[in-house]
């Protein structure tokens, strides 16, 4: 008999192969580290190689949301910024893709993150002592 988190999987699994290309998919959120409720959403994000078109990730959500009776928000990894993407990576629980897909987003988020966040981190103290002084 297969568990809840199973059963899950095998239907989110399902609903991918029901569109070609998609190469990762990574549960997060709730549902990825048990805390979900009757009411969670899934949180998904995917990568396909290219940017999801509008139409593509419509299908993709009908899909899923069809397959697993619950509302659906999904991230395209293609397009996926920081601080988003360390979130997903760290928090996320990977249900489809290699190694090398994955080692290349994990490569990605890195480099990102000492680019990125050191300005982000920067600004967002300059907006706090502006706002509230100190």
């Amino acid at each position: 008999m297969l568990t809840q988190d199973e059963n899950l999987t095998r239907a989110i699994l399902a609903a991918i192969d029901t569109q070609p290309g998609i190469r990762l998919a990574i549960l997060f959120g709730s549902l990825a580290t048990g805390r979900e409720r009757v009411d969670s959403d899934l949180d998904l994000a995917v990568d396909a190689g290219h940017c999801l078109t509008a139409g593509e990730k419509l299908a993709l959500v009908n899909e899923l949301a069809e397959r697993t009776g619950r509302p659906v928000d999904l991230v395209d990894l293609y397009a996926v910024g920081e601080p988003l993407l360390g979130q997903i990576l760290r928090h996320g629980k990977r249900l489809l893709g290699g190694g090398t897909c994955y080692a290349d987003l994990i490569r990605r988020h890195l480099f990102d993150q000492a680019d990125y966040l050191p300005y982000r981190s920067r600004i967002l103290a300059e907006r706090r002592r502006a706002w509230i002084g100190k």
